[in-house]
């Protein structure tokens, strides 16, 4: 392919999955590009476990919501209109706040996450966030994770932490 490929908002045919609790829908790239787009609804209260991406700069822009966000030593609160880039190896948080769900575009190198994804979500048969989520033992998360470059290394961040955060910025 030579031209430009373009998604529109409502495009149905992209490759959509129902992860733990949030909805993926990948956005497609013009030839071989490795550039990876994930369009992610998140709900309030979603909170991934503290961890590390060794081989992955974790960036994503906010379209929509509020986080409360650890990376490092460093916290504080984004939202709409954010872009957020948290460097490979650094252990990273976050969690949603507010009263609406978050939407965030994350824009990846590799296909390491999407992988992740791929192996524990389920085809979203429409693009909304799941009623009934899925979670995997912990175990099995742990396991899928560190083969996608994924290392759990803390806890989620809990609602209190995320307020004390909203609270110091």
């Amino acid at each position: 392919m030579t031209g430009a490929l373009v998604d529109g908002p409502k495009n149905e045919n992209a490759r959509a999955w129902w992860f733990l609790d949030t909805l993926v829908v990948e956005h497609r790239g013009a030839g071989t590009m490795k550039t990876v787009v994930l369009e992610m609804t998140l709900p309030v209260g979603h909170a991934p476990a503290l961890h590390v991406h060794d081989n992955l700069d974790d960036t994503w822009y906010v379209l929509e919501g509020q986080m409360a966000v650890r990376c490092g030593d460093e916290e504080m609160v984004v939202g709409a209109g954010s872009w957020v880039s948290m460097p490979q190896g650094v252990p990273h948080a976050f969690r949603v706040i507010g009263d609406e769900p978050a939407r965030i575009l994350t824009v990846h190198d590799n296909d390491t996450f999407r992988e992740f994804v791929n192996e524990l979500g389920v085809p979203a048969p429409e693009h909304v966030v799941p009623i009934s989520p899925s979670f995997p033992a912990i175990d099995e998360l742990i396991r899928v994770a560190a083969t996608h470059d994924l290392r759990p290394v803390g806890p989620p961040m809990t609602a209190d932490e995320a307020a004390e955060i909203v609270a110091n910025n």
